[in-house]
């Protein structure tokens, strides 16, 4: 089956503010280190669409490519790692958006959206998303940051999922609800509502992210509020193990204990590889063991999104998983 991701592709900016800090205080030593601004691809969908690449699937991403000089770095950068941007659609005279990250003393980070002057938010249509194919079931991933407060490009979004979603493909729906960003009015909570209801297995992260879209209180409580039968919903909170609920059935797959490095793109990396291990016949749990285990690969290992090269291996050691 292919794989389609519609989304976000962005730059991201990497501040090491607490790099920084640590730096100064060896003045007094006399040999100080230096830091660096990092600049690279990101975004929830680039990032994990990258992830998909470097795993060996070879994923088509369809997003608001802007044609400034970012924007064929970003293209390019994808190309790069096995990504099929034949889908994208390319908007003349707007530049990209850019997300920066202010990293702390902890490797703990908080995002920024920036719009430079010309650029927005991603915009999709009914034309533009009317390259994706509905002749044949496909693995669709879409996530939180499409729901832009723009009511036309997430009216498109979700007629789109819908209309793929009664053609017989799989959607799969990251919150990322990013609300303290783009806050979480009327229109943006029905969207989020829609493509719930739309998807068949919806990811989020937290209790930040889900009651911010459900309004409940707790995450178990947000969980079952978005439950329907058939749905499956796929809950992570840092460092706990990942709870995978369909149902009343509630299964705790473990995380991998590892130094962590960074933790920028640690979600992204989770759904490419979850995506991935989908699509390579892993059921859900199974998939998740998989994902776990390729997210904690990245977050202990230097270098942007980097992935393990015993791929073959680890998906057979999730299949033959207890985890079923």
């Amino acid at each position: 089956m292919d794989i389609c991701l519609i989304g976000d592709l962005c730059a991201d900016l990497l501040l090491p503010y607490g790099n920084v800090k640590g730096h100064l205080k060896q003045l007094e030593t006399g040999t100080v280190d230096y830091s660096e601004v990092v600049f690279q691809y990101g975004g929830t969908c680039g990032n994990s669409s990258a992830v998909l690449g470097k795993l060996g699937a070879h994923p088509y991403f369809v997003t608001d490519l802007c044609t400034d000089q970012i924007g064929q770095y970003l293209k390019q950068c994808m190309e790069e790692q096995g990504v099929d941007m034949s889908l994208a659609m390319e908007t003349p005279g707007k530049s990209n958006m850019i997300c920066i990250a202010v990293i702390d003393e902890n490797n703990e980070r908080i995002i920024f959206a920036w719009l430079p002057p010309g650029s927005d938010y991603p915009k999709f249509s009914a034309e533009n998303l009317s390259r994706i194919p509905e002749t044949e079931p496909l693995l669709v991933f879409t996530g939180g940051m499409v729901m832009n407060n723009d009511p036309d490009s997430m009216d498109a979004v979700c007629e789109k999922i819908e209309r793929l979603k009664q053609a017989g493909s799989t959607i799969v729906f990251d919150l990322n609800a990013r609300a303290e960003n783009y806050g979480m009015n009327r229109e943006r909570k029905a969207a989020f509502e829609r493509m719930i209801q739309a998807s068949d297995i919806v990811i989020g992260s937290g209790p930040e992210e889900f009651n911010a879209v459900t309004g409940e209180a707790s995450m178990e409580r947000s969980i079952q509020k978005m439950l329907k039968p058939g749905k499956t919903v796929i809950a992570r909170d840092g460092k706990e193990p990942v709870i995978v609920a369909c149902g009343d059935s509630r299964t705790a797959v473990p995380t991998e204990s590892v130094q962590v490095l960074q933790t920028i793109g640690a979600g992204d990396t989770f759904n490419g590889a979850f995506l991935f291990g989908l699509n390579e016949g892993l059921n859900v749990e199974q998939a998740v063991l998989f994902a776990n285990g390729i997210a904690a690969y990245m977050v202990s290992t230097p270098g942007h999104l980097a992935v393990p090269e015993n791929v073959k291996e680890r998906l057979e050691q999730a299949r033959n998983s207890a985890v079923k």
